[in-house]
């Protein structure tokens, strides 16, 4: 096989996670204006609500995964939670506060058990010391965001002439087509991620104990974030409480491990606690961004007439655009014995979040008019944000892949997607810098956001900087792992 040339099962979860990410885009792009709009919310309340449930979205994944590496395979796990996610879309597609919140629990617990596991299958597909493993993940990466890219252009005209709920039916249809392409094409995956040889699945009565005991707790799992929802500041608590313990039990499994493996362990979770403080700024392209372009923002755009709904496009774009040159980059960089080391790409990715928010500070500060900013300055700060995106994110699901003893690929995986959890429960919180009280004037709410802007582009600088300093104590500990092999 060429050097060059990705594996074909590669493809296969490329489309896979481009429909998956269709349906939740879709969701994501209308989900804050729902909850102001149509159930009225007041902006703390639907931020932190927001908060919530994004939390708790990628707090599952960690037990997803553990399922996945020891009982399920990730095949099968990935089939049940795309099942389980157009399900959940299409009970927020019932009228009804109600029905909105069971809807969004149930794509919770479904998340749990699809999102760590396509990314884990990704890196089963190459040999320790692939060259070809970061670029693999930047094209993945790219399906991801193909994916994201396409519900902004319609969904605001969708809901605006058909109502807030055909958003939601489109998102159930954009997985259920995901969910078909995996179960039609996986025998390209072969035997990666099949059911694990000790699972106690392959004996049939052991199958139909487990099966049993498993749709059990998905009914009570559901049940609980439905609870949850209710008191969603004491849920952040609990949130960070679970992490904690997670936590906990990921340096028990640690410390098992023979010193050289351990120690790229600890580098893994030293950056993913990196990333955390990188997710809780981005996740206010959902939050605080958003309403900022509802009310802030010139809505003229390249000659054309946009809504906020419209400024999601601009971050998948620039992602689809960059991810082909930065994958074959890293090739090249790495056959030139000169590609940066993960920890300084992570510290980069941090630098690039920084420089997005201030230069959006900048342009409300200094160019807004009558309360009012061209959108040009919000996508010159998406361009900078995805810039530090692609440095951190894709790096780091390869990161993950490469670091962590392959018997825990999946947990330490779910691990990375507990970070977001963390991520968009302090996010929720650091929303609440950007709130706007009712009825106030254009030009009073642009100043509460640009000084909340330059706040989250502060915050990031100091990460980025921390980042830099832990470089050359992360890289010895990670020491032999970026050798390169030519793959067979």
């Amino acid at each position: 096989m060429s050097q060059d040339k990705q594996p074909r099962g590669l493809y296969l979860l490329f489309f896979t996670e481009l429909w998956e990410r269709f349906g939740f885009y879709t969701l994501q792009t209308i989900i804050i204006l729902y909850m102001t709009k149509a159930l009225l919310m007041t902006d703390d309340k639907a931020y932190l609500l927001y908060g919530a449930f994004s939390a708790m979205l990628y707090l599952t994944p960690v037990l997803g995964g553990y399922l996945a590496d020891k009982y399920l395979g990730f095949q099968r796990a990935i089939i049940i939670g795309g099942a389980l996610l157009t399900l959940g879309y299409l009970i927020t597609a019932i009228p009804g506060t109600r029905f909105f919140f069971l809807g969004l629990s149930v794509i919770i617990v479904a998340n749990g058990l699809f999102k760590p596991n396509v990314s884990s299958i990704v890196g089963d597909l190459y040999r320790p010391g692939d060259a070809r493993r970061d670029g693999g993940f930047t094209l993945f990466y790219m399906g991801i965001n193909i994916g994201s890219l396409l519900p902004p252009l319609f969904t605001g005209y969708l809901v605006n002439k058909y109502g807030w709920h055909s958003g939601f039916l489109i998102a159930a249809f954009g997985m259920a087509i995901g969910l078909v392409t995996f179960i039609v094409g996986k025998s390209r995956l072969r035997s990666s991620g099949a059911l694990p040889p000790m699972s106690p699945l392959h004996a049939r009565k052991e199958a139909v104990k487990f099966y049993s005991l498993f749709y059990i707790g998905v009914i009570a799992c559901i049940g609980a974030m439905m609870f949850l929802f209710r008191f969603p500041k004491e849920t952040d608590v609990l949130l960070a409480i679970a992490s904690l313990v997670i936590l906990l039990v990921v340096i028990y499994y640690l410390l098992k491990e023979k010193p050289a493996q351990r120690n790229k362990m600890i580098a893994c979770l030293v950056l993913i606690l990196i990333s955390v403080g990188f997710w809780a700024i981005y996740n206010q392209t959902f939050t605080s961004l958003m309403l900022y372009a509802d009310r802030n923002m010139m809505p003229q755009f390249l000659g054309f007439t946009i809504d906020a709904e419209f400024t999601q496009f601009f971050n998948p774009f620039f992602i689809v655009l960059l991810s082909p040159i930065l994958s074959r980059l890293w090739i090249s960089l790495n056959k030139k014995k000169s590609n940066p080391s993960t920890p300084v790409k992570f510290s980069f990715g941090v630098l690039f979040m920084a420089l997005g928010f201030y230069f959006l500070g900048f342009g409300g500060m200094y160019f807004g008019q009558d309360g009012q900013t061209s959108s040009y300055w919000l996508a010159g700060s998406y361009f900078l944000q995805t810039i530090g995106e692609l440095l951190l994110s894709p790096i780091g699901l390869s990161m993950i892949t490469v670091l962590s003893p392959k018997h825990l690929v999946g947990l330490m995986m779910g691990v990375w997607f507990l970070t977001q959890a963390a991520a968009f429960a302090i996010g929720g919180g650091l929303a609440t810098l950007a709130s706007v009280p009712a009825k106030t004037t254009p030009l009073a709410s642009l100043a509460i956001y640009d000084k909340a802007f330059f706040i989250y582009g502060s915050f990031a600088l100091v990460l980025a900087i921390l980042s830099f300093l832990l470089v050359p104590y992360l890289k010895k500990l990670i020491h032999g792992t970026s050798a390169v092999k030519t793959p067979k």
